[in-house]
């Protein structure tokens, strides 16, 4: 299978993975669209074109929302991919203040391809936030986005400025 299969093939898997899901943000869009917007950001605007890394973005979210398992992975894509999926994969048996800091501390030690993940999930996420929070968790959210995000900068500057302009959004959202 060449590699433009293994990313489609790896973006209907996780398709059927996330169908139940929603997004708190954007109106409620399936959740594969945030999958698509992930890996787009690193393919076009981070110029990423190493197929392990935008697989692995694709299924960043799968072992933490849904049942399926690493051997599943490791079955389809490898053991590469399942290490960037795991690496950016929260621990949901941690309370979400335990999850963050984890996350934020994992950076200062992470490889390229964790940070470009990481960053690109933030860039999407940062730009779609759940209308039902209120102003105080919105701004913690914020806050805590933008320290994990900084800390990736180094792999991507047009990435980085992507970043930058949907923050700058986010809080005039609040305000």
């Amino acid at each position: 299978m060449n590699e433009t299969s293994q990313l489609i093939e790896a973006f209907l898997f996780a398709a059927q993975a996330h169908k139940e899901q929603r997004r708190k943000g954007n109106g409620g869009a399936p959740y594969i669209n945030h999958l698509i917007e992930v890996v787009s950001l690193l393919s076009s605007t981070a110029k990423v074109d190493d197929t392990d890394i935008l697989i692995a973005a694709a299924l960043h979210d799968i072992l933490e929302d849904t049942p399926i398992t690493v051997t599943e992975i490791t079955k389809r894509y490898g053991s590469n991919v399942l290490s960037y999926v795991q690496a950016v994969s929260d621990d949901k048996a941690l309370t979400l203040i335990e999850r963050r800091a984890k996350q934020l501390k994992s950076m200062n030690e992470s490889s390229d391809p964790i940070k470009y993940i990481k960053l690109a999930d933030h860039c999407s996420n940062i730009a779609s936030l759940p209308p039902t929070w209120d102003k105080q968790r919105l701004k913690e959210y914020i806050g805590w986005s933008q320290s994990v995000a900084e800390k990736c900068f180094d792999v991507s500057e047009p990435l980085a400025v992507e970043y930058r302009k949907r923050y700058l959004v986010a809080l005039r959202h609040i305000e």
